[in-house]
């Protein structure tokens, strides 16, 4: 349980995006520690461990999560080993903060979902931080007030350096347009009903057999149409930008300034 008020947090998977997490809820966040690691390449997991006061190493998620020192987990492994933690974070009654995607694929993740329905409350919650972003929030704002006339159109880029090994062309769109997809529900408040993807030629950058980049439209039910530039090995950095072109304006953020508005 808790000590002296400190959420004791299990993170499983330790590569990349895991050890991000470790840093941050051990540097960062307040109010909250890494008690526990779980990783599938225990050396991995020891080292981390190693380097946090307290910290066990576990490679057996079920093990870490019956820990006594474990309030809540983050579950950062790789999509395939989703849903057998999530399970047994459920099984345990700890609540869950899992990176997307939630699971590869739509069977899993209702799987994932009926389970917690019978818990009788929420236990998880998928890494979307673009809704807590400062810009976001801005734009979200902004839209709400109406004084731009109804979203017709939203474009968006999602560029990153390059991608880590291991990296294959679905997840383009599981790990990364994903993104997307919840801004657009919840920046214009519509579902969406149906999805292109469209790849253009691979850029040389990209590592043999990666469709990369690739171009995604939207439809909604509201009438929108929205399109995701998606290129996670453009060689020159990490960009995310977003422009809103509604029926008396257009809004954009990510420009590396404040928002940009030209209004009728």
């Amino acid at each position: 349980m808790a000590r002296q008020g400190t959420l004791q947090v299990a993170v499983v998977g330790t590569g990349k995006m895991g050890a991000d997490h470790v840093r941050r809820i051990q540097e960062v966040v307040s109010g909250a520690r890494v008690s526990a690691v779980v990783d599938v390449d225990a050396e991995r997991a020891k080292d981390v461990a190693a380097r946090i006061d307290g910290c066990t190493a576990y490679s057996d998620p079920a093990a870490a999560m019956s820990a006594a020192d474990v309030d809540a987990v983050l579950i950062a492994s790789p999509g395939p080993a989703h849903e057998a933690a999530l399970l047994t974070a459920f099984e345990h009654d700890l609540p869950v903060l899992c990176e997307k995607p939630l699971t590869p694929d739509a069977a899993s993740a209702l799987r994932v979902l009926e389970a917690e329905q019978k818990l009788g409350r929420r236990r998880v919650q998928v890494g979307f931080m673009r809704r807590y972003d400062a810009e976001y929030m801005k734009l979200k704002a902004l839209l709400n007030t109406g004084q731009l006339g109804r979203p017709l159109m939203l474009h968006n880029r999602h560029r990153n350096l390059a991608s880590p090994p291991g990296w294959r062309s679905e997840m383009l769109i599981n790990d990364s347009v994903v993104h997307e997809m919840d801004v657009t529900r919840w920046l214009l408040g519509q579902e969406i009903t149906a999805v292109t993807v469209l790849r253009p030629t691979p850029s040389a950058n990209a590592p043999d057999g990666i469709q990369d980049p690739q171009f995604v439209v939207f439809e909604t039910d509201g009438g929108a149409i929205v399109d995701v530039e998606i290129f996670v090995n453009c060689g020159f950095g990490y960009q995310v930008q977003a422009e809103v072109v509604c029926e008396r304006g257009t809004a954009r953020i990510g420009d590396g300034h404040a928002m940009v508005t030209n209004m009728a």
